[in-house]
């Protein structure tokens, strides 16, 4: 190296540490380096921004679409972006209801229909999970948010907690803190809400609470089949003409229902069995045993 480029190169040293010790250039660094930082937070603001006048404009192919992007991803967004996506999705998903005055309540996840309160969550694999909080006949009973419906947006399917569809039935006919009625209009609304999953593109599995298709399903209790319950339903169905009960071999039996349904029921292992053929008739579970209660201690207790 020359001692030309020598003297140089130390001429612009003693200028870079004459910049590193002068509070004057300190001062301009420091409000450099703020600077920088307002507008990458102005940016990730606008982009924010953006992002939720986006979802304002989008329909629920759109928003969909940006579920998967952005929840399935767990990619980095403002709670408000994340919990407006949330809201438009389901109010989409919920449409239906809206004939009965759908409204967001002060809880962000919880939407209030006509006949019950539905809150909506994420599952750890991302899937929205609906809870139902369904209206009682009297203040001084309560209700829980029953987990009935998870949707997976990922592979569109809906599925239905069957589980949480007999325990409907066990707080009608048991608890009583619903009418036989409210039930029926229960059991149409979630029916109009599995009809806009399909329309929506969704693969709504077969379940107890769809009234679109024919029953004939085997249902099992937990306990033995009682005499005293055989009874009460043999009397029952004796007392109608349009009725029949047979017995057709050791603890099984046979009832003939109006329209060509049956009902069939055995004991076997110290649990009740019930097969209900509906006979091509399109009928949900809900729908039938409002329709004919004296079946209804076979699968619940009283």
């Amino acid at each position: 190296m020359s001692e030309k480029e020598n003297k140089s190169r130390q001429l612009q040293k003693t200028k870079q540490n004459d910049r590193i010790t002068d509070p004057y250039y300190q001062e301009k660094a420091q409000s450099h380096d703020e600077i920088v930082s307002w507008i990458a937070s102005a940016e990730k603001e606008l982009a924010d921004l953006r992002l939720r006048k986006t979802l304002l404009e989008n329909d629920f192919s759109q928003l969909l679409s940006e579920y998967r992007r952005l929840i399935i991803t767990d990619a980095a967004i403002s709670t408000i972006a994340k919990t407006s996506l949330l809201s438009y999705l389901t109010y989409e998903l919920l449409k239906p209801l809206n004939d009965t005055t759908l409204n967001q309540t002060s809880n962000y996840n919880v939407w209030q229909a006509k006949y019950f309160l539905v809150k909506y969550q994420l599952t750890d694999k991302k899937e929205l999970a609906l809870s139902f909080k369904m209206n009682v006949i009297d203040p001084r009973f309560e209700a829980k948010f029953m987990p009935l419906i998870l949707l997976d947006l990922q592979k569109m399917t809906a599925t239905v907690d069957e589980r949480q569809v007999l325990e409907l039935i066990r707080l009608w006919y048991s608890e009583k803190i619903f009418s036989r009625n409210q039930l029926t209009l229960i059991n149409y609304d979630l029916n109009r809400l599995l009809a806009n999953f399909k329309q929506l593109g969704f693969d709504v599995s077969p379940s107890l609470l769809d009234n679109t298709r024919a029953l004939s399903v085997n249902l099992e209790s937990d306990f033995p089949l009682e005499t005293r319950i055989l009874d009460a339903i043999f009397i029952t169905t004796m007392d109608a003409t349009e009725y029949d009960f047979d017995k057709i071999g050791q603890d099984n039996y046979q009832v003939k229902l109006n329209q060509e349904q049956n009902v069939f029921i055995k004991s076997e292992k110290n649990r009740t069995h019930l097969f209900i053929d509906s006979n091509n008739r399109r009928r949900s579970i809900l729908d039938f045993f409002t329709h004919y209660p004296f079946f209804v201690p076979l699968i619940v207790r009283e």
